[in-house]
């Protein structure tokens, strides 16, 4: 099957998920590369824009020479590894979950499953970690849940009776994981600069 440009795979699942999860479903790429080639890109453009925003708040609010790049590029490392360990971690439990319910699962197909449906989160904190105001920006990244309803008989091959259950630990997983590790994250962050303990909540 031909492979597809990120931007391509992108606009179709957002667009036409019924459809590109058929796609993805029968496409013979690596986790590996499906990592490399989409979801890692968009991590580090989000890694990009928390490292600018970080920048802007210390030169505008803090103007502590100090931190003038110590503190952005801290943050946006910690964003990176956040959104890769929660990827991982929201894998490895959702993986466990569908085995109870279908035979045909495999780890790379969950793992897939998962980050190609974190991809309008990743969009959106790409805008969001511009500047804190900008928060409300992930809103519509519940679009998230949709795109995992609509890929897990296609990725899983569970019955559609399963849907429902698997979307809702597939939500409670992700937020629930995403507000531990940003809790984790943001406590080492106030070790690292104890000056910025209300920044770093």
């Amino acid at each position: 099957m031909e492979k597809k440009f990120p931007a391509e795979r992108l606009r179709n699942l957002i667009l036409f998920p019924s459809y590109e999860w058929k796609v993805i479903s029968l496409e013979k790429v690596s986790l590996r590369e499906t990592f490399s080639s989409v979801i890692m890109k968009l991590i580090l453009a989000g890694a990009v824009a928390e490292f600018a925003g970080s920048f802007f708040y210390v030169r505008n609010v803090l103007d502590i020479d100090a931190y003038r790049f110590s503190i952005p590029l801290v943050r946006s490392l910690f964003y990176l590894l956040i959104q890769v360990l929660l990827i991982m971690t929201g894998s490895v439990f959702i993986h466990r979950i569908a085995g109870k319910y279908s035979e045909k699962t495999d780890f790379s197909r969950t793992a897939k499953l998962v980050a190609y449906s974190w991809v309008p989160v990743l969009l959106l904190f790409i805008i969001a970690n511009l500047h804190q105001v900008l928060i409300v920006a992930l809103i519509p990244g519940v679009y998230s849940i949709v795109l995992f309803w609509k890929g897990s008989v296609d990725m899983l091959g569970i019955p559609e009776i399963r849907k429902p259950a698997l979307a809702v630990m597939y939500t409670l997983t992700m937020l629930g994981m995403m507000f531990l590790l940003t809790r984790g994250f943001g406590f080492l962050l106030s070790l690292v600069f104890p000056d910025l303990l209300p920044a770093a909540g």
